[in-house]
Order: structure tokens, then sequence, then C-alpha cells
């Protein structure tokens, strides 16, 4: 799969192309596979953020 070349891959992104590659995986599930891990990273990402605000706006809210 084609990744654009300009952003830099997250590792785990990177090592689930690898094994889609090694197991032939066509090019649908690899797109579906890229687009799974990347909502559950973007996820990951929102969910630590949220912990690091402050008390005070976790109060606001």
């Amino acid at each position: 799969m084609e990744l654009d070349s300009q952003k830099p891959i997250h590792p785990t992104m990177r090592k689930c192309m690898q094994h889609l590659d090694i197991i032939k995986a066509d090019n649908k599930t690899k797109q579906i596979d890229y687009m799974y891990v990347k909502s559950l990273l973007r996820e990951r990402d929102m969910l630590v953020t949220s912990k690091q605000e402050p008390i005070e706006s976790q109060i606001h809210n």
C-alpha cells in the first residue's frame, strides 16, 4: 500500500502494514486496516490529551 511519504508513519501502523504485506493482503484490506488503526491511534491520543487537561477545565465541562 502506498502511503504519503511526506508524513511520518506511526511505528504501529508501519508494523501492521508490514504484516499485511507478508500475508499478501489485497489493497482494500490494507486500506481498511490502515483506517482502523489510524482511528484507534487518534482515539488513544484524544484520551491522553483529555487526561492531561488541568483540573479546572475538567470541572467546568
